[in-house]
């Protein structure tokens, strides 16, 4: 399927998930939503990885009532973390934190048989399992419980985009949607103590479905090396 109909048929999702959003009452600080654009580059990639993270810091705010085009075009402009727009009138910035770059690492090493391909190439796709930060941070479950839609939308995006690889960057901390969404059985990664396959008797995951620690903690646990060959191995056999 072309960029152009996946993204058309993320549009009709992302709607109606907007009409329940909106309707609701918010705090002052909670983020608008993530949702995601599809880069042509990624319906030619050899492998498609979808990359979830955790939460947003900061990204524009939910009583804006951003349209759908609106929050797909900030997605495009961010530009995978090459061009992060702060708002605070500097130039936009070059994301090289641990998460961007071992985004980028995972998605080069599995693609760059592809003689065009390089780590800079649009060619995987980036969410998160909160569509929204509150304060720029995790928000508290209570707010996470008024965005349950939020969650059962990562299904619908996943049935969409038709990945070959989930990541997970989320650590343990958002485990109770993951059970709730995906009733998955946990695989320890032999000779990692931070990295699992994820099963799901659900059939809404991709047989190879990762979850790991967020990389800011892989990295204080000297892992991050280790665990991003682990995937990149398991990956390629």
């Amino acid at each position: 399927m072309t960029s152009t109909l996946l993204n058309q048929s993320l549009q009709e999702v992302y709607q109606n998930y907007l009409d329940l959003t909106y309707g609701q009452e918010w705090p002052i600080d909670v983020s608008a939503p993530l949702l995601m654009n599809i880069f042509e580059a990624y319906e030619r990639m050899e492998c498609k990885i979808l990359f979830v993270g955790q939460e947003t810091h900061s990204w524009g705010r939910m009583d804006e009532h951003a349209s759908v085009t609106a929050l797909q075009t900030k997605y495009a402009a961010f530009d995978l973390g090459k061009s992060a727009d702060y708002g605070d009138g500097k130039p936009n910035r070059y994301l090289r934190s641990q998460f961007w770059n071992f985004s980028r690492a995972f998605f080069y090493n599995l693609n760059k048989s592809a003689g065009d391909v390089s780590k800079k190439t649009n060619g995987f796709l980036w969410t998160n399992i909160s569509k929204f930060d509150s304060n720029t941070t995790t928000p508290t479950f209570e707010l996470q419980q008024q965005n349950a839609a939020g969650f059962e939308l990562l299904k619908q995006e996943i049935a969409i985009l038709q990945p070959d690889v989930v990541v997970f960057l989320t650590g343990r901390k958002y485990d109770h949607w993951l059970e709730q969404l995906y009733h998955p059985e946990r695989e320890p990664v032999t000779g990692t103590d931070s990295l699992w396959l994820l099963h799901s008797s659900t059939r809404l995951l991709p047989t190879l479905t990762f979850q790991t620690q967020h990389t800011r903690t892989l990295s204080m646990q000297k892992s991050y090396h280790s665990v991003l060959a682990s995937m990149t191995e398991l990956a390629n056999r």
